[in-house]
């Protein structure tokens, strides 16, 4: 009977990756920014500026654009049922991660998530968010994803 030498050893390539497997475990994985908005002027949440404000937030902080959605349109044309289920849901992905982000318009509040592998600069992020939405942040925080 004879054995296939691969099957009985690791191969270099096999070896390096389990090495970076096994750094990276112990590694950051990213960060995410997190703000909460209220006081945002209503007529400041439309689709068009969520999406542009996502767009040039990746150019702002230095990312790779991918594809982006939106979901729900701008509600002061509908008649208000439940104002945490109203408004505008925007998802704008990165170089393997993402911005989230969740306006109401009928209450004036934006929430915004930024999360990436890749560093960026999150004094940048918050500084653009209260230029684009003004309104009060509420709360905020950036932490590292392990």
């Amino acid at each position: 009977m004879r054995l296939n030498a691969k099957l009985l050893c690791k191969t270099a390539d096999e070896d390096t990756k389990e090495k970076l497997i096994e750094k990276d475990k112990n590694e950051d994985y990213g960060m995410e920014a997190i703000f909460d908005l209220h006081n945002i002027r209503s007529e400041l949440i439309t689709v068009e500026r969520i999406r542009r404000f996502a767009s040039d937030l990746c150019d702002k902080i230095s990312m790779e654009k991918g594809p982006a959605f939106t979901w729900g349109t701008d509600s002061n044309k509908d008649e208000m049922k439940n104002p945490k289920a109203m408004g505008i849901s925007h998802l704008q992905f990165v170089h393997s991660s993402s911005i989230t982000m969740h306006c109401l318009d009928k209450i004036g509040k934006v929430f915004i998530n930024i999360f990436s592998c890749k560093s960026f600069d999150d004094k940048i992020a918050r500084d653009f968010v209260i230029k684009t939405w003004g309104g009060d942040i509420v709360s905020e925080h950036v932490i590292t994803r392990k």
